[in-house]
């Protein structure tokens, strides 16, 4: 696996906490009717984890290089901004939240979405079994341990589902499964592949309230390149055969959840403490996610109906900007297989 090894020093030496960003080659010339590998960087969103499988699982398996590209991939973390990282050109394509792509683009950067690897919301209202909790009219009265960064998403979900927001406790912070057990608060904001694994793995039993199943449906790990990259035929190229070999690890961890974890363990375990069992059951989630909502156009696949789901969520939260211009939906459809 080609990982940035000066990026893979860090992640051994810094674990969970900063990561140092390196450069490397966005996408070599290769001229026309060459047999050679076109170079090209992917930028992770995070650290590397069973989240980012299909990446991962195809480098393994050399897919990559059977599509035409030599990859580095670039693994993010806390200081990492993987928007900046696509627009400078350090790399030629990354992931984002389509949320974070639309925040980017409302500032002025000149980004497109070619594919969409989880078009079914991760984000969650995570609670204990026999908490009462079972819908989000029930946080009303509640403590719920939400991140600062989650007040933005919060406000307009609980608008959009009836929630008085000013009857909920809102605890800063407290969205460790720990303040969950422990009792400190009611509920916490998490992703289903995240904190319910790392609870029920303690034995203990958790509902969780999907923010999708209420229309609040934020796509994420959305592959973004900057527009300008489509027009130059060697980059437009690559990114092609980037997308293909994607898809072509998706489909092998929607298969095969448990062996893509064991990849990712294999490879990142001991240096980010990744243990293979709750890795495994968040690959399982993390393959359901992917597959939920993509069956029949493909996996990973964007449609114009995906597209308008996220304009629906773009006004939901008060991003005034228009989701067909963050997405390139014919070049999606063109280049990736319907499964």
């Amino acid at each position: 696996m080609k990982i940035n090894s000066s990026l893979t020093r860090s992640i051994a030496v810094l674990g969970a906490a900063a990561v140092t960003i390196g450069l490397s080659s966005c996408a070599a010339e290769t001229p026309a009717g060459s047999d050679e590998l076109v170079e090209a960087s992917f930028q992770l969103g995070w650290l590397p984890n069973v989240e980012s499988m299909p990446m991962l699982v195809a480098d393994e398996k050399g897919y990559y290089e059977e599509e035409g590209v030599d990859l580095t991939i670039e693994p993010g973390g806390p200081q990492v901004v993987a928007d900046a990282q696509i627009v400078s050109g350090n790399v030629l394509m990354g992931a984002l939240t389509s949320e974070s792509l639309a925040n980017a683009v409302e500032a002025g950067a000149p980004l497109v979405a070619v594919g969409a690897i989880y078009q079914t919301s991760p984000s969650a209202v995570v609670v204990l079994a026999d908490s009462g909790i079972t819908e989000p009219k029930d946080l009303e009265g509640k403590r719920l341990g939400v991140y600062e960064t989650d007040a933005r998403t919060y406000g307009p979900f609980f608008a959009l589902t009836g929630v008085d927001y000013d009857k909920v406790n809102m605890v800063t912070g407290a969205t460790d499964p720990a303040s969950l057990v422990s009792g400190e608060v009611d509920a916490i904001t998490g992703a289903v592949a995240n904190q319910p694994v790392a609870i029920r793995a303690q034995g203990i039993e958790v509902n969780e309230i999907r923010l999708g199943d209420y229309g609040f449906n934020r796509w994420s790990n959305l592959l973004v390149v900057r527009e300008d990259s489509l027009e130059d035929e060697s980059k437009r190229a690559a990114i092609a055969g980037m997308l293909k070999a994607t898809q072509r690890g998706l489909a092998d961890a929607v298969a095969d959840p448990a062996g893509a974890a064991q990849v990712v363990v294999d490879v990142f375990g001991e240096q980010l403490g990744l243990e293979l069992e709750s890795q495994t059951a968040s690959a399982e989630v993390w393959a359901e996610l992917a597959s939920a909502s993509t069956q029949e156009a493909g996996l990973l696949v964007v449609t114009d109906e995906g597209v308008q789901s996220q304009q629906d969520f773009f006004d939901a939260i008060g991003l005034d900007v228009q989701a067909a211009d963050l997405f390139d939906v014919d070049f999606s459809v063109d280049t990736l297989d319907a499964n």
